[in-house]
């Protein structure tokens, strides 16, 4: 069989359309094991590096742009042409690292066997890498995060990160893709005579596949555990799902305070040791205006009721700068401490060239960049303490793990995810929490306004009914493990596997180059 050249770039624009279906809001995690093998097979037949570089620049523009469609909706708070075109670079630019790994395979000097399935595995696994931090990067649609939903799958994250279990997906891709088309379509070409192959190079095809299932069965077994911890505490999440058309508007004000006070309320009747609010909850100048009725209102319910609050807000005490942060409140108003967010999201709380782009999304002016990472005391437990990451940076577990290195018990996510109503970027930002727990073996809450508020316990699973986007009345209880545990592996060494890779790749690449080049110039003098 001959792959021709039309049908080697339908198998590339078939890889992306998996891609697609294996994210959220699809879910079907079982074609993130087979979504890079339509590409890999049309890769065979490719004539140079260009051409190899266009199929998989056509597989990754058809993948993000499936993938990240939601970036148009922010039309009701920017400009329709402005998001359409942010729409079509940020998938444009993604596209270059599914181009650029395509081409690297092209110039690899193995096509098949052991060291070709290793060596791509490994070229995949670098590129994710340097994509999460990359222009300030964006790991969002890494192949990990398809199997966000098969728990034995992703506990080896708890040592390599989830590039560790990215590696084990496209490393079973890459397997059946060089079986395919060794057995199937090289070896049934006309032109081509049948390659003899020798017990050993079967035995070592099918080793990788060994990998992966050791990789399941490490899992398996790690699931099997109990959750290790000598106390916990119990936490009620009011998200209040406020609509972002109301967020900004100052004439709804007093009407989203008044959701918030009642729902405090409400959760506190059942004695939580803390009540959490989601990202930006509160207005920040309720805290710098004297005398004003509702900072009143609030420390009033915080000491009648003895309630630790834990709540985001736009933070102007340094004003005129403004910080995206998280308060922890006692019940007397005390601040017991306080995080600013640190990755900040480009042109959505910072704009780089604001005098080309003044209208570019509703704000002021952009949020200032945190400093440090900081920790809270948990109410009503003896040095523990707990971290907090707000939004966009809980897709950074580089960011996320330095929280726990740092000595957190537990994690807490909140973020306003209102923006992307009724699209499917809530649950593939949510989609990326269990893997955050995982890797450093610590439970995570996650308050979300407009998005999805749950509790994940230290092996990625959501341990309570999730309380939804549309869901404006009600909050969720639940008493939470603290982690006993030193640190894993990926807690103190954090991305040493994908880093490997990376530079795997790179020698490699390097030193057949260099022997290429020694050949022909020594062919040539």
């Amino acid at each position: 069989m001959h792959i021709k050249r039309y049908q080697s770039w339908i198998l590339a624009g078939i890889s992306g359309l998996l891609f697609i279906l294996s994210f959220p809001s699809f879910n079907l995690y079982a074609l993130g094991w087979i979504s890079l093998i339509p590409l890999l097979i049309a890769l065979q037949s490719t004539a140079n590096w260009k051409s190899a570089f266009l199929h998989g620049y056509l597989t990754g523009a058809i993948f993000f742009l499936g993938l990240v469609y939601w970036i148009i909706l922010l039309y009701p708070f920017a400009n329709i042409f402005l998001t359409t075109f942010a729409w079509l670079l940020l998938a444009g630019y993604l596209a270059l690292y599914f181009g650029i790994f395509s081409a690297l395979l092209h110039a690899l000097p193995w096509k098949s066997g052991l060291p070709y399935i290793l060596v791509v595995t490994a070229i995949w696994t670098g590129l994710e890498w340097v994509r999460s931090w990359f222009l300030t990067g964006f790991p969002w649609g890494s192949m990990g995060y398809t199997q966000w939903n098969n728990l034995p799958a992703i506990q080896i994250a708890s040592i390599t990160g989830v590039h560790g279990v990215s590696f084990i997906v496209v490393l079973l891709n890459t397997t059946v893709a060089d079986i395919i088309y060794t057995y199937f379509i090289a070896n049934n070409q006309p032109t081509t005579p049948k390659t003899s192959l020798r017990f050993t190079s079967h035995v070592l095809r099918f080793t990788p596949i060994a990998i992966v299932i050791a990789g399941l069965i490490y899992g398996a077994q790690a699931l099997s555990k109990p959750v290790e911890h000598t106390s916990d505490f119990e936490i009620a999440l009011a998200p209040g799902n406020v609509p972002q058309t109301e967020r900004w508007d100052l004439t709804y004000w007093p009407q989203i305070f008044e959701r918030y006070m009642n729902l405090i309320k409400a959760a506190d009747a059942e004695e939580p040791d803390l009540i959490v609010l989601p990202e930006t909850a509160l207005r920040g100048e309720i805290f710098v205006l004297e005398g004003n009725v509702y900072i009143k209102e609030l420390k009033e319910i915080l000491a009648n009721q003895q309630i630790y609050l834990l709540t985001g807000l736009a933070d102007y005490t340094e004003a005129p700068k403004i910080y995206n942060s998280v308060y922890l409140l006692s019940p007397t108003s005390e601040k017991l401490g306080s995080y600013s967010k640190m990755h900040l999201v480009p042109f959505g709380e910072y704009v780089p060239i604001t005098r080309h782009l003044p209208n570019f999304i509703q704000l002021s002016r952009g949020f200032e960049s945190g400093k440090s990472i900081d920790l809270f005391p948990i109410p009503h437990t003896e040095n523990r303490q707990m971290g907090v990451v707000i939004c966009f940076e809980s897709v950074f577990p580089d960011l996320f793990r330095k929280f726990a290195k740092k000595g957190a018990s537990v994690m807490g996510i909140l973020t306003n995810d209102a923006w992307f109503d009724g699209t499917a970027c809530p649950e593939q930002h949510l989609a990326m929490a269990p893997f955050r727990a995982v890797e450093n073996r610590v439970a995570v809450f996650r308050c979300a306004n407009g998005g999805i508020s749950c509790i994940i316990d230290a092996f990625g699973r959501t341990v309570t009914t999730p309380i939804l986007a549309n869901d404006t009345e009600n909050f969720l209880i639940e008493r939470i493990p603290l982690s006993d545990r030193g640190g894993t592996v990926y807690t103190r060494y954090g991305d040493w596997f994908p880093i490997l890779c990376f530079l795997v790749s790179i020698l490699l690449i390097f030193y057949h180059h260099r022997t290429w080049l020694a050949s022909k110039l020594k062919r040539t003098s």
